[in-house]
């Protein structure tokens, strides 16, 4: 029987490939720090009694992250009140996303982990990748606090990799579907609640990718012989793109509510910025915080706070990208290439908004 373990198994991703390879008959160790069925209880960024686990384990998948936009991260949605920032910092993120990776890979090897498939996201590409990026595309400090520990944790892998670790790096693109928080429950509870805006008329563009179409992915790469996919880092993509517009147009339809209206990108920018100041309890003697507040309130004076911008745990560059990524490297080494259209993908993830109860009831009363 093959042996795996799945970091993060708690989690959106992490979650859906234990499932499936529980399904396919593996014996399969969850970790996590969050409980849930079939999970064990492990902080894997730090050294624990959780690395016996590796012991004689055929696959590891590393998918635990925060910070992510994750249904566990999920804040208080209000029609007419800011959603509440994520509580993750800035040093969290970098403790998880860099910290565990490299905690995680230094475990496998000792154990000596057989095969190591370590999910990223396209993210780590920043906002000024090529029209149509392949794998070749560099990968550097984007300022962004979540893209730069990608990044980071990536390069950790990459030089892992080079140093003989039988690891592979799948840089997952725009996925949704069940479970899914960041591009699925997020923006589907924002526009119930009449919050959520598209920037700059939604013309950015997206690289769908429906979860089942990453599970599968997953699998082909572990199934995969392993010169060809060690040290390889391979885009999971969809078998289609769409616009900003029209991807989120799709949930307003299932919700049976108003298309999310504009808000242009250069007001997000200094709504963002301001969101990011201290409060005024720490501002600085010096009173520039506070200043700052001030121009950013007077900016927003005129703008309905029931449509103030929310794009929720989504960044500005997530949704102005005028690029998409290119899934024909991992189609060329293992053959894979994703078949969940947006039609279908759409389909099911409807069914499961629907299921609960989600979908199907008239837009919330727009009170404060």
């Amino acid at each position: 029987m093959v042996r795996s373990v799945v970091t993060g198994a708690a989690g959106f991703l992490g979650g859906a490939v234990a499932h499936e390879l529980r399904r396919r008959g593996d014996e399969v160790i969850g970790l996590d720090v969050r409980r849930a069925p079939g999970v064990t209880l492990a902080d894997v960024t730090t050294s624990g009694s959780w690395e016996k686990a590796l012991e004689g384990a055929d696959l590891l998948v590393h998918a635990a992250a925060v910070g992510m936009g994750g249904v566990g991260e999920l804040a208080p949605v209000r029609a007419g009140r800011a959603t509440p920032p994520s509580g993750i910092t800035t040093a969290q993120m970098r403790k998880v996303l860099l910290g565990g990776t490299a905690t995680v890979l230094d475990a496998a090897q000792r154990a000596g982990v057989r095969r190591v498939v370590h999910l990223s996201c396209v993210s780590a590409l920043g906002d000024d990748a090529p029209h149509v990026a392949d794998e070749s595309a560099p990968v550097g400090l984007t300022g962004e606090p979540r893209a730069d520990a990608i990044a980071a944790a990536e390069q950790t892998v990459s030089a892992a990799a080079a140093h003989g670790a039988p690891v592979t790096v799948l840089r997952i693109a725009d996925a949704y579907g069940p479970r899914a928080g960041r591009w699925t429950l997020w923006p589907v509870l924002l526009m119930r609640a009449g919050r959520f805006v598209l920037v700059d008329g939604g013309r950015g563009m997206l690289s769908p990718v429906h979860v089942d179409d990453v599970v599968s992915a997953v699998m082909a790469v572990a199934a995969a012989p392993g010169e060809a996919v060690t040290g390889q880092v391979l885009h999971v993509t969809g078998p289609g793109t769409a616009t900003v517009a029209e991807f989120f147009g799709r949930y307003a339809a299932m919700a049976q509510v108003r298309a999310p209206r504009s808000v242009p990108a250069r007001l997000c920018e200094v709504v963002d910025a301001v969101d990011r100041l201290p409060s005024r309890q720490s501002a600085s003697a010096g009173g520039r915080p506070g200043l700052l507040r001030g121009i950013g309130a007077a900016l927003m004076a005129n703008v309905d706070p029931r449509v103030r911008v929310d794009l929720g745990p989504l960044t500005i560059q997530d949704v102005t990208r005028r690029g998409t990524v290119s899934g024909d490297r991992i189609a060329a080494l293992v053959g894979w290439r994703g078949e969940v259209d947006l039609d279908e993908g759409m389909r099911r993830t409807g069914s499961w908004l629907r299921d609960r109860g989600l979908l199907g009831v008239p837009e919330p009363a727009r009170r404060g």
